[in-house]
């Protein structure tokens, strides 16, 4: 066992002649290609910055555009609920005409009921033309018939 572990206490540590495939990336390029690569990293972020500040300018018009439609829709919600109790104003109004208008309907209802029908009226007419009323005379035309007889029969009356 000593000598399967001998390579690394007596010698050292020595890496191997050529890196692993996934170490290779990362292995140290020429300065001239360090230089390219941070000016293409810099050109990216700052694209990248740009873009992010045109996607915060958009969410903040978008934020203003939300509280707009907010104030918009809770003004338009006031209007409704202000004409829905309006509206049950008028219906309350239009119960309380309804109400009257009932209770006026039933009053006639019952006074009509308590006048004479077409029959009766007609036996009415019937005793009224047998009568004939108008040919009546009445206490004091009788009484002034009588004294007038009587005066000119020359008898005295007293008034």
């Amino acid at each position: 066992m000593q000598q399967q572990m001998q390579p690394y206490s007596s010698q050292g540590f020595q890496p191997p002649s050529q890196p692993p495939p996934l170490l290779a990336q990362f292995q140290q390029k020429p300065q001239a290609d360090m230089n390219s690569i941070r000016t293409e990293i810099k050109g990216q972020l700052a694209s990248l910055s740009a873009r992010l500040k045109l996607i915060e300018d958009r969410i903040e018009a978008l934020r203003g555009h939300l509280e707009v439609l907010d104030g918009s829709l809770i003004e338009k919600h006031k209007a409704v609920v202000d004409e829905i109790k309006e509206t049950e104003g008028s219906i309350q109004g239009l119960r309380g005409d309804f109400d009257a208008l009932k209770d006026l309907t039933e009053r006639l209802a019952k006074r009509l009921e308590e006048l004479a029908s077409r029959e009766e009226v007609k036996i009415l007419e019937r005793y009224i033309s047998m009568w004939q009323p108008m040919n009546f005379v009445t206490r004091n035309e009788v009484a002034t018939v009588v004294k007038n007889i009587l005066v000119d029969l020359g008898i005295k009356v007293k008034d």
